[in-house]
C-alpha cells in the first residue's frame, strides 16, 4: 500500500501494513472569522479583552502582544487584526503596543516572514521586537526560580525575561497548541517560557526535561508545563491568551481565550480531539514522519516522542524527515545523543556540558535508544549526523522498512508495521 507524506511518498506490502496513525478529519463549527470572533466575545476566566484593556491601560502605560515565529502555523495576520480592534476601541494608542516574537532559540523572523506574519500590523505604527534570545542587552533578570524533577534538584532558573514584555502593564500573547515532547501541549504560557526569556532562561529550563524519565507527550500536568506556568505567574504573568488549534490540514478547527490556565486547557481539550489517536495496540516496526515540524533536526525530534508512544518495546522506530535546514543551529545536539542517557545526566548536574539545553535533548533521545531501535531516513541530515546519534541511516523508507523486518520472525511481519503520516502533531493515545 503506498503511504503519502507532506516529505517523502513510499510504499508499504499490504500483508505487513498494521495501521496508518491519523486522526479523523477535525470538523469546526464555524469558520475561521466566526470562532475567532466568538473566543474573544466570551473568553474563558476573564473580561473580554477591550474591557480588560478598559481596566488596566491608561495613556503612556504599555502594552505587549506576543506572537510565535515562522516554525509555527498560527493564522497571526488573521487574529492579530481583532485583537488590535478591541484595544484600540478601549482607547489603547498605536505607539503604547508592542508586538514581540516569542522566538525561543530559534532564529529571528526575516522582514518577508513578519510581513507574512503580521499583515498589515506590519506597517502599523507598532513597535515590533523581533530579538533574539542571545542579545543580553534586550533581557531584564527579575530573579530566580528553583527547580525539582525526578528527585533531582536542579540548578535555579533564572528569570531574564525580554524588556517590552517584563515592563507591559497587559500582556497578551496569540499562538496555537499542539502536543509538545516536553511541556505535554504547546501554547498558554509557553509563549512566555521559552518565548521571550534569554539563552540562560532557556537552557536552565530545558535542562529540567533530562530529569523527567516518560514520554510527557500530550500530557496536560506535565512536570515542565506545572513548571512553565509557575515561573510565569511569578515573574511575568499573561493577561489574556487567544491560541488555536489547527486541522493536519492547516485548518482552524477551534480558537479559545481568556485566561493563561482555563482557556488553555479548553484549548487542549480541543487539541486531543483534533489530533488524538487511540491505539488498539503498540507495533515492532513504526515508520514517523516528522512533518509538518521536519525543517531541521530539532523540530524532528518531535516526531520520535510520537513514535515512541506506538513503538513496541524493542522494536524499531523509523524517523523520516526532510530536514532541508539540516541540524540548523543546533549543532551539539548529535553529539549529545550518542552518549549514554546517566553520564550526559552526571555532566548536566556538573556543569561541564557546553550547552544544557542541547545536552537535555540528548539524554531524550538516549533514553529513547534504550527501548528501541532507532533508525533515519533524510535528504538532509546525513549518516554522520545519524552515526553520532546511534542510529542508522538509510537511503530511503522501505531499504529502513526492510532491514527492521528482517529482524522479526517470518510469522511476525504480518500487520507488523505502521505509519504516522504526520507524527509532528499527532497524538497517540494507548489504550
Amino acid at each position: 500500500m503506498a503511504q503519502q507524506t507532506s516529505s517523502t511518498s513510499f510504499s508499504v506490502p499490504q500483508p505487513w501494513l498494521g495501521a496508518v496513525i491519523a486522526p479523523e478529519a477535525a470538523a469546526a463549527s464555524g469558520t475561521a472569522e466566526e470562532l475567532i470572533a466568538a473566543a474573544l466575545r466570551h473568553p474563558i476566566g476573564t473580561p473580554p479583552v477591550r474591557e480588560l484593556a478598559q481596566r488596566m491601560y491608561r495613556p503612556g502605560q504599555r502594552v505587549a502582544i506576543l506572537i510565535d515565529d515562522c516554525t509555527r502555523k498560527t493564522p497571526t495576520a488573521q487574529i492579530l487584526p481583532c485583537v488590535l480592534a478591541e484595544l484600540a476601541a478601549a482607547g489603547v494608542a498605536q505607539q503604547d503596543i508592542a508586538i514581540v516574537a516569542a522566538l525561543g532559540t530559534h532564529r529571528p523572523l526575516t522582514e518577508d516572514e513578519l510581513q507574512t506574519k503580521l499583515g498589515a500590523a506590519a506597517h502599523g505604527g507598532y513597535t515590533i521586537v523581533n530579538q533574539p534570545c542571545t542579545d543580553g542587552a534586550g533581557f531584564v533578570e527579575v530573579g530566580q526560580m528553583s527547580s525539582l524533577q525526578g528527585g533531582v534538584e536542579l540548578p535555579a532558573i533564572p528569570a531574564q525575561i525580554n524588556r517590552h514584555v517584563l515592563e507591559a502593564d497587559l500582556r497578551i500573547s496569540i499562538g496555537m497548541i499542539t502536543p509538545h515532547l516536553d511541556a505535554g501541549f504547546s501554547g498558554g504560557a509557553k509563549m512566555v517560557l521559552p518565548g521571550v526569556c534569554s539563552l540562560a532562561t532557556v537552557d536552565a529550563f530545558h535542562l529540567a526535561s533530562a530529569f523527567v524519565p516518560q514520554n510527557q507527550l500530550g500530557d496536560p500536568h506535565a512536570p515542565l508545563r506545572r513548571l512553565l506556568e509557575a515561573f510565569v505567574a511569578r515573574h511575568a504573568p499573561l493577561h489574556f491568551i487567544v491560541n488555536v488549534v489547527l486541522g493536519l490540514d492547516g485548518s482552524l478547527c477551534a480558537c479559545v481565550a481568556g485566561d493563561p490556565i482555563a482557556a488553555h486547557r479548553r484549548g487542549v481539550e480541543e487539541a486531543r480531539r483534533v489530533y488524538g489517536v487511540r491505539l488498539a495496540r503498540r507495533y515492532p516496526v513504526v515508520i514517523a514522519n516528522c512533518a509538518p515540524y521536519d525543517q531541521d533536526l530539532w523540530q524532528s525530534i518531535k516526531g520520535a516522542w510520537a513514535g515512541d508512544l506506538v513503538t513496541a518495546d524493542g522494536g524499531t522506530l523509523i524517523l523520516v524527515t526532510a530536514a532541508p535546514e539540516g541540524n540548523s543551529s543546533y549543532g551539539l545536539v548529535p553529539y549529545y545523543a550518542g552518549i549514554d542517557p546517566d553520564l550526559l545526566r552526571a555532566e548536566i548536574l556538573s556543569g561541564r556540558v557546553a550547552d544544557a539545553m542541547q545536552a537535555a535533548t540528548g539524554v531524550l533521545w538516549g533514553s529513547l535508544r534504550r527501548r528501541t531501535r532507532l533508525m533515519l531516513v533524510s535528504a538532509g541530515l546525513t549518516a554522520a549526523d545519524a552515526a553520532s546519534m546511534r542510529a542508522e541511516h538509510f537511503a530511503n523508507v522501505e531499504a529502513a522498512m526492510n532491514a527492521a523486518l528482517a529482524r522479526l520472525p517470518a510469522a511476525e511481519r504480518a500487520g507488523a508495521v505502521a505509519v504516522i503520516p504526520q507524527a509532528g502533531v499527532v497524538l497517540p493515545i494507548p489504550g
